[in-house]
């Protein structure tokens, strides 16, 4: 009877631990979110500048806490972007386990790219200000197991990041062009004379001896097809100067219907423009001079020639100097300015070494042509 009782005994203690242990393999764990929730813990720059020749370096490491749901399981982080601090429409950056995430310069540049941000100063914004410059929206969501699907999750405060495209820097010299025409007195229909237009910084510049006709502006030497004529700059958005029209003939060329004389030329691509402004004489004043330093009566170094200035007059043994803009003292061009220029200066003059550093007469007192010739780089008296 005792052996029977103890096989009763046995019988239902396995049946309790079979029915205990099936009990515990349904148990389920709840994940729930820590109040504390989940935050970036990193400092982020007031500025992020973004080049092409920097887009594999690392631009932001992003840092938070380790997310807490209470209870054991797989935590997953997304770091999310956004053009808008709505998020109503966001990409997935990255997922990771791990408590930060890296990314480049040039994962910020494709997000640029997208705002219209670029790298050439000559763009501009609607408002006409610079467009290297934006913001791109970052959040992080923490989760409990896989996929987008599943609620159990934590999604941090939206933070920006302020990004600028640094703006090529202009390297000075560019593509030149020539000119060609019979308003311009210098070089008519001629290749052989044709006014070659420097570039720099995209602004080209030149003077020419404007006469009343036609000209227009060609990107290859010797080639007729390469022309650049009225309405092609008018259909690049140029404002061009009163002093030019469309000719209306058969090229469309340039025509010159203001003043003849000398002109300053400047072909402004940044600016879109083309303008005109006409060169003005050398004005002599001084005690070397017949009327002294009164403006009123200074002498004028015409320009009849681009670049060479000339005028006639009696002088004798005193000091004068040159100004290139009436009743301007402070446009004064004293005896060192033309050597730090280049100017080899006639023997007859000195420098006075008095407080203006005036040009002094040291000849034979007479009548005399004094020239000043800005291409060759020299100051003569005949």
């Amino acid at each position: 009877m005792k052996n029977i009782f103890s096989l009763f005994l046995l019988s239902v203690f396995s049946i309790f631990l079979f029915t205990a242990c099936e009990e515990d393999d349904d148990l389920i764990f709840i994940a729930v979110p820590s109040e504390e929730g989940v935050a970036f813990i990193n400092t982020f720059s007031s500025n992020y500048l973004l080049s092409q020749e920097t887009e594999d370096n690392l631009a932001e490491r992003f840092v938070w806490n380790q997310a807490d749901f209470g209870a054991p399981t797989n935590v997953n982080y997304d770091l999310q972007a956004s053009l808008s601090s709505s998020f109503d429409v966001f990409d997935l950056i990255g997922t990771t386990t791990e408590t930060n995430f890296s990314i480049s310069i040039g994962q910020l540049m494709d997000y640029a790219a997208l705002l219209g941000l670029d790298d050439d100063p000559a763009t501009t914004d609607v408002d006409g200000n610079p467009n290297n410059t934006g913001t791109i929206y970052f959040r992080l969501r923490a989760y409990a197991g896989a996929g987008t699907g599943n609620n159990t999750e934590m999604v941090s405060a939206i933070i920006s990041l302020n990004v600028e495209v640094i703006e090529q820097v202009a390297t000075g010299v560019c593509a030149g062009v020539f000119a060609l025409g019979d308003a311009l007195v210098d070089a008519q229909w001629e290749w052989s004379t044709a006014i070659n237009i420097a570039c720099e910084l995209d602004v080209l510049t030149t003077k020419v001896n404007l006469t009343n006709g036609t000209f227009r502006f060609f990107t290859t030497e010797f080639d007729w097809a390469s022309s650049l004529n009225y309405p092609y700059f008018i259909g690049e958005g140029y404002t061009i100067d009163a002093n030019f029209e469309d000719a209306m003939d058969g090229d469309n060329n340039f025509r010159f219907i203001g003043t003849p004389g000398i002109y300053e030329i400047v072909i402004d691509r940044n600016a879109r423009t083309i303008t005109l402004e006409e060169s003005g004489p050398l004005w002599i004043l001084g005690d070397a001079t017949p009327d002294g330093w009164n403006w009123g009566t200074a002498t004028p170094a015409t320009e009849n020639t681009v670049d060479v200035w000339s005028a006639t007059l009696a002088i004798n043994n005193g000091t004068f100097r040159f100004f290139n803009i009436q009743d301007d003292w402070g446009s004064g061009l004293n005896y060192p300015y033309f050597i730090g220029e280049g100017y080899t200066i006639d023997e007859n003059f000195e420098d006075a070494e008095d407080g203006d550093n005036n040009f002094r007469f040291i000849g034979t007192p007479g009548t005399y042509t004094i020239t000043v010739n800005a291409i060759d780089k020299t100051i003569t008296l005949n």
